[in-house]
């Protein structure tokens, strides 16, 4: 029942924030636009896995990310792939045998609709939806090359806000605010208590198609299992018509639930991106 309140909620905030919505005469509205970015910089990991180990272990990799935004008179589309693939130390073990090979992998699909307009501050308000599918896993490597694999795939639905600035008046130059919070989620690989043991996974017939009982096996979970919180700072400087810069800072955090109250993993990203836009 808490989901259904919780969409109930937003539909009534969506109606309601439409009559703040609606296009004034002396606004200029831009046209309409398709900007399609690629993106690099650096990405910060910290990680604590407590079922591999009780260690924090950090480390920092160069990804690789590209999106494609469309920008509506009154609405906002965003499709984005991220990747990249990093080498984890803890402060204890250092640049030693025993390390954690990283790879993350992230999809997303963002929708918003205008909800208000400050016209005082250039700032305008959307409010919608973002389904993302993420993929964390970890390879723990230990002294003699022995080594043991830990992750978490989720496919979630959040409440997603944005917020648009134009730094100056008649200028195309914007910042931008994004705020997403999954509120219910599809997970892969729980109820683990160990490296090689789970309740899901215990009847597996490696005989037949693994990947897709796994994918049968998932549970839909929410903030009894799963509290993620990504927040993202961007600044798009049009140098042309046709080529613009984004600077961007992503905050990512979620803590899983691996196995009831006994185990969980607390993930931190930070990313440092500039990217090259092409206005479409």
């Amino acid at each position: 029942m808490k989901f259904i309140e919780i969409i109930l909620i937003i539909i009534v905030v969506i109606a309601q924030s439409k009559c703040f919505a609606q296009d004034d005469a002396s606004v200029v509205q831009l046209e309409p636009s398709h900007l399609v970015t690629l993106s690099t910089g650096m990405s910060s990991h910290s990680i604590r896995d407590e079922m591999m180990s009780p260690l924090i272990y950090r480390g920092s990799q160069i990804p690789i990310e590209v999106s494609s935004r469309y920008r509506g008179l009154s609405n906002r589309h965003a499709l984005l792939i991220y990747f990249d693939n990093s080498e984890l130390n803890s402060s204890i073990t250092g640049n030693s045998s025993h390390y954690i090979k990283n790879l993350n992998l992230n999809f997303e699909y963002s929708f918003a609709v205008k909800t208000a307009e400050f016209q005082n501050l250039n700032t305008t308000v959307f409010l919608g939806a973002r389904v993302s599918s993420m993929l964390n896993m970890r390879n723990h490597y230990f002294i003699q090359g022995i080594s043991h694999t830990s992750a978490e795939q989720m496919t979630g639905l959040g409440i997603y806000f944005l917020t648009e600035t134009a730094i100056q008046n008649n200028s195309k130059n914007f910042l931008s605010v994004e705020i997403n919070i999954p509120f219910i989620s599809y997970a892969l690989l729980t109820n683990r208590f160990n490296a090689n043991v789970s309740e899901k996974f215990n009847d597996l017939d490696f005989e037949q198609n693994v990947l897709w009982q796994v994918f049968k096996k998932g549970d839909f979970i929410s903030f009894n299992k799963l509290f993620e919180i990504q927040a993202d700072i961007s600044y798009k400087l049009f140098v042309s018509n046709l080529i613009g810069i984004d600077l961007r800072y992503r905050f990512q955090y979620y803590s899983f639930k691996q196995y009831e109250s006994l185990f969980h993993s607390n993930v931190l990203n930070n990313q440092f991106l500039i990217g090259m836009m092409v206005i479409l």
